[in-house]
């Protein structure tokens, strides 16, 4: 190994030799790789500090909660556990366009699972985006048939997709019941 090779490596990496860098950075994610590979990070470690964003999350700290999420997904971003807790930090914090994209990766990993379809379609409904909800929740209502649905997916699913096709149910007083409409002394007519 030459001298100018060794000098030239970047320090603080697993590799020897800038040539080592070149070949994993073409082979990188190729073969299941992720950035954690890069560091010096343990599953141990990674493992640590998803019990900080776990304990953060159940602490309503979800700004916190979202930090360490968020680093967790990019060094192992094909770890389920890592976007739920983004995904459900976002949605917390009323971050729902942001909450979408995280339940939208989740997805990508396990296209079966109804749960990231249905917490995505609370989301768009939560901006409404009623259309992208049906579709959300139509996939959920898919992919918890003939499976074991422990959370309840599919019929919560289907009565927000019948709440959503139901048409708009007329008032009793003239259509004026509930649209916020108030008395010239501020009480709600």
């Amino acid at each position: 190994m030459s001298t100018a090779s060794k000098a030239a490596s970047p320090r603080g990496l697993v590799f020897e030799n800038v040539e080592e860098v070149k070949d994993f950075l073409a082979k990188f994610g190729r073969n299941g790789r992720t950035f954690r590979d890069c560091t010096a990070l343990t599953p141990e470690n990674m493992e640590a500090f998803y019990f900080i964003a776990y304990n953060q999350y159940n602490a309503g700290q979800f700004d916190e909660a979202e930090k360490v999420f968020r680093l967790l997904a990019v060094l192992d971003h094909f770890q389920v556990k890592y976007w739920k807790g983004l995904a459900a930090s976002l949605e917390n914090q009323q971050k729902y366009k942001e909450a979408v994209k995280a339940w939208g990766y989740l997805a990508l990993l396990d296209m079966k699972d109804p749960e990231a379809p249905f917490m995505a379609a609370r989301c768009f409904l939560a901006v409404g985006q009623n259309e992208d909800a049906k579709s959300g929740l139509q996939i959920a209502i898919a992919n918890c048939e003939g499976k074991p649905d422990p959370l309840g997916i599919k019929d919560q699913a289907e009565q927000m997709l019948a709440a959503l096709e139901r048409p708009p149910q007329a008032s009793r007083n003239g259509g004026t019941e509930g649209n916020g409409s108030t008395t010239g002394n501020g009480a709600r007519s």
